[in-house]
């Protein structure tokens, strides 16, 4: 039970929901005697007719059908508000864990999401919400009812005899302890499952994701035969599940069957011996079979319960992870000439082996600085450390020599612009996706910043202009029109400092040009630091920092470098050759030419 305990950790406000619910499961409880005791009466009536010892009366008879019907109207009534009460229950608990787990997912630091799988990530919130509200409202609707209608039936066997009192109450122990063997096992076998589930999901979701990815290299079967694959392992472990669940369950209907036959057994005695009547045993026998219901109810709560334990932990893994650091006591950072300098950075992302060591470099407020060196050296995680999406493991960067980890990160990331190589669109319409920097912009100003992207054109060309849709990542763009998009949404936002993983290295001449364009206005007046992938825009950079293995191994402006015989020399000097070697190198350095 702890896990859903720690669950409810999340949820507040829902107590009088609960108690509303539970009020109406006791008076329910109370009512359903109610027709076993009028249809007792009602036997002992027409028995007293059939023996001759009164006369038949239709105002009788139609009393006795009048609290039938009411009996069953009220008990309808009273249900059906506590079910509308329990599914106001359920829904406020699935908003409620939902917004809690998705404020804790944007908390939670870049690293997390490097290291899991983003249909993981969300299938733990739907297994987890499906499975704890279907427990909940089965807990509040049907557990105490069923809890007190045992109770209060095994009372009224005690009165009319205590043999029938004791049958009934060993229905309980049997079949708790049947249904809990069942919960070890179960459980294991549901980790299986859903770890299954997670692989395929996953896969589905990157599948549809990068659909022209997959269709380009012909690799649908293989897509389909993986997911098949990973379902089918679901296929066996569930059978697995199912038949041990079964067979558990047929030997609790055994252990049903024997007691609820010895209890009709005890009736017939007891009325055999004259301690009861016919009403007597016909309302006893209603009693069995009414208190049976819970009973084997108690097996299908167990399963729910079950359930919710298992998909309760993946969502309290992932609850439980650390969130960014707090930024209380954190100072705000001012920002004045937009310096940006890294002083002997260390960083790794596994904590053992360091993918930058001892850089250090100055960005001079308005200056562009490329980082130049080999795919997987460290340019992109630099960008990343600057936006404060990882920790230094030692070192500093500076804002305008204000240490980055010890102000607000609200603030860092409010002072940078970023336009990557995959401009990272969303679904929705062109005027959400520019505004995205400014959600409160004005069409005006949404337009001034497309105008400054060269995107005024081809957004006036669309019958719905701003309010086009543009699909999923952009799909029904071109790529230039994409980056011109990030762009914009870059020139709106009007950040001090811009970091560029250069935008244009995959794009056909003109689009490069107007894109170029683009970013030439964006960078004005800027502090740049630019991954760059042409030689052509280093060339046009201020500083050129190059790396090699995580450290920094020049420092210095184009026409410096280009004299030293390190790597930017180098590359100037492969670009001039025309060999498969030489392209080979270029693209090692990830540098189109």
């Amino acid at each position: 039970m702890k896990p859903i305990r720690e669950i409810f950790r999340y949820t507040s406000g829902l107590q009088k929901y609960m108690w509303a619910i539970a009020v109406l499961s006791v008076v329910t409880a109370l009512l359903s005697f109610a027709s076993p005791f009028i249809i007792k009466f009602a036997t002992d009536w027409v028995a007293e007719i059939i023996a001759g010892k009164t006369s038949f009366d239709w105002n009788q008879l139609g009393v006795y059908a009048l609290l039938l019907l009411a009996s069953t109207i009220v008990q309808s009534v009273i249900s059906d508000v506590s079910g509308y009460i329990g599914d106001q229950l359920s829904i406020r608990t699935r908003h409620q864990l939902s917004t809690a787990y998705y404020k804790h997912l944007l908390a939670l630091p870049q690293h997390y999401y490097d290291n899991e799988i983003s249909g993981k990530i969300i299938n733990r919130l739907s297994r987890a919400i499906t499975d704890v509200t279907s427990f909940l409202q089965f807990f509040s609707n049907n557990l105490l009812q069923m809890m007190l209608t045992t109770l209060l039936t095994l009372v009224v066997m005690a009165v009319y005899g205590w043999q029938l009192a004791v049958v009934m109450a060993l229905l309980i122990p049997a079949n708790l302890y049947l249904t809990a063997r069942t919960s070890t096992k179960w459980q294991k076998l549901e980790k299986k499952k859903n770890s299954h589930f997670d692989v395929a999901s996953g896969r589905f979701a990157e599948v549809i994701g990068q659909i022209r990815l997959v269709k380009s290299f012909i690799a649908e079967p293989r897509e389909y035969k993986l997911f098949d694959r990973e379902v089918k392992q679901m296929i066996g472990l569930t059978a697995e599940q199912s038949r041990y669940w079964h067979t558990m369950n047929f030997m609790r209907n055994v252990v049903f069957g024997a007691l609820q036959s010895l209890s009709i057994v005890v009736i017939f005695y007891l009325a055999g011996h004259g301690k009861l009547t016919v009403g007597d045993i016909a309302m006893l026998i209603i009693l069995i079979q009414q208190a049976s219901m819970p009973l084997r109810g108690l097996s299908y709560f167990v399963d729910s319960y079950q359930r919710a334990i298992a998909n309760s932990k993946d969502f309290l893994e992932a609850m439980n992870e650390p969130v960014e650091p707090r930024e209380s006591g954190r100072k705000s950072l001012k920002v004045t000439k937009a310096e940006v300098e890294f002083r002997d950075a260390t960083f790794s992302y596994t904590g053992k082996k360091s993918v930058l060591s001892d850089v250090s470099f100055i960005v001079k407020p308005g200056h562009k600085l490329a980082l130049v060196g080999e795919s997987g050296g460290g340019k992109t995680t630099i960008s990343n450390l600057l936006m404060g999406l990882y920790p230094l493991d030692s070192g500093e960067i500076l804002i305008d020599g204000q240490d980055i980890a010890k102000v607000k990160r609200h603030d860092v990331r409010q002072a940078i612009a970023t336009v990557f190589q995959d401009p990272a669109l969303f679904s929705g319409t062109i005027r959400e996706n520019i505004a995205y920097a400014r959600p409160d912009a004005s069409d005006t100003d949404i337009m001034r910043a497309a105008k400054a992207a060269n995107a005024d054109e081809f957004i006036k060309n669309f019958e719905k202009g701003l309010g086009t849709e543009i699909g999923e990542r952009g799909v029904k763009l071109s790529g230039g029109q994409k980056q011109r998009l990030a762009i914009a949404r870059a020139v709106l936002k009007d950040a001090p400092i811009l970091i560029l993983d250069e935008a244009t290295s995959s794009l056909d001449s003109r689009a490069e040009h107007e894109v170029q364009e683009a970013l030439d206005r964006l960078m004005k007046g800027r502090t740049v630091l630019i991954i760059a992938h042409r030689l052509s825009t280093i060339a046009g950079v201020d500083t050129i920092v190059t790396l090699k293995d995580g450290r920094v191994d020049e420092t210095g402006s184009p026409a410096q470098l280009a004299k030293t015989g390190g790597i930017y020399s180098q590359l100037l000097d492969l670009q001039m050759g025309a060999t498969e070697a030489a392209k080979k190198k270029l693209a090692a350095f990830e540098i189109a030419g």
